[in-house]
């Protein structure tokens, strides 16, 4: 049975290699989770909605054809961007530098976009009036609109343009990205800013979507989903 699906767009290399790993065939539209959200809440309804946030996990569970939102995987948030920016090692610096351009996903529409600004909120009890400053320097670039099945990485897109020196995003998407343009690197968030994503999945209430959904949360599963720089979720509640 092939199942429709709709998924982050930070697992779009993560997802096809969960579903061989335990057999499934999927029909996947990728985007930002919040935008697929709202397709499903204007009557869209796929099998399987998978999302970069609980919250929206937790909200599609709230119509009585979904059954309950269950953690799936964890991220994590970094930054990266030009080598020579991020040498220092200071993050906070990084991003409060005014010589430097910053862009994030877009907040509401994308969960990556609402991690970022959980970053700046943190920056705000290690440095006063940061929160501030970053809300007004980030630039929400990518996670704005449903993008096309053709589509590569628009962050990829706005490195090799020159639109942005630096991004906070999910390290998953930051090592394709460093992977793909030269002069970038990865600089991990210290302790007192890091922000670790929760990954949410909610099936409809049919046999076979919550099947599905068990497979994609079995052994096999996460092994595959680790191999693409992802953690098996925990089990605390957020």
């Amino acid at each position: 049975m092939n199942l429709t699906v709709l998924a982050a767009g930070s697992l779009r290399k993560a997802l096809p290699a969960m579903a061989k790993s335990v057999g499934l065939t999927l029909d996947v539209r990728f985007g930002p989770a919040g935008l697929l959200r709202g397709r499903i809440e204007d009557g869209l309804r796929p099998e399987l909605f998978l999302s970069a946030s609980m919250a929206h996990a937790r909200a599609v569970a709230r119509f009585a054809d979904y059954g309950e939102a269950v953690p799936l995987l964890e991220n994590r948030l970094c930054l990266f961007g030009r080598e020579e920016i991020l040498a220092e090692g200071d993050a906070l610096r990084a991003m409060l530098d005014p010589d430097s351009r910053l862009g994030t996903s877009t907040p509401g529409a994308d969960p990556g976009g609402d991690y970022a600004l959980a970053v700046f909120d943190r920056a705000e009890t290690i440095r006063p009036g940061s929160r501030d400053m970053l809300r007004d320097r980030a630039r929400a670039l990518v996670g704005g609109d449903l993008p096309s099945e053709a589509s590569g990485s628009p962050v990829v897109d706005l490195f090799q343009t020159g639109k942005v020196d630096l991004f906070l995003g999910y390290r998953t998407t930051a090592v394709d990205v460093t992977a793909r343009c030269p002069g970038l690197s990865i600089l991990d968030l210290p302790p007192e800013l890091s922000v670790r994503p929760l990954y949410g999945a909610v099936a409809r209430a049919t046999g076979d979507a919550r099947a599905a959904l068990d497979a994609l949360r079995s052994p096999e599963a996460m092994e595959a989903a680790a191999n693409c720089g992802f953690l098996p979720a925990d089990k605390r509640i957020r």
